[in-house]
């Protein structure tokens, strides 16, 4: 026999596992599969719908805007048409008054040849004879 010394094989150990994280107890762990983590959700639909929702309140202000401001011009022009047309209903209402005074009916009797009445009658309209009640 030889005078060398027996050599005892030595365990076998992965080169990334140290050897304090081997377990203790003599016996191997094994490997298993894990989840893969979930992705993120991305932020673009809810920032989407943010800036949607932002951007068509706007545009409704803007139309409500709109339309109350053309109320606004129509409203004011109406009331320019009804200043003007009670000026003139005033206008005509003076002139009516005017010509109705009984001066005024007097005088355009007389430019139409007509004379004042020496008595006083009353026209029957279904026989259309003037019955007279007597003078002046």
């Amino acid at each position: 026999m030889s005078a060398a010394p027996l050599r005892q094989p030595r365990p076998a150990v992965h080169p990334r596992t140290a050897p304090s994280a081997r377990p203790e107890t003599g016996t191997r762990t094994h490997l298993r599969a894990v989840q893969a983590p979930e992705r993120g959700r991305s932020l673009l639909p809810f920032a989407t719908l943010c800036v949607a929702i932002v951007i068509g309140a706007l545009s409704a202000v803007l139309l409500l805007n709109t339309s109350m401001t053309e109320g606004a011009y129509e409203r004011r022009d109406l009331k320019i048409e009804i200043a003007a047309l009670h000026k003139e209903s005033a206008a005509y209402l003076e002139t009516l008054e005017t010509n109705a005074a009984p001066a005024s009916l007097a005088a355009r009797a007389e430019e139409l040849g007509m004379a004042p009445a020496t008595a006083l009658g009353f026209v029957s309209l279904s026989d259309g004879i003037v019955l007279e009640t007597g003078k002046k």
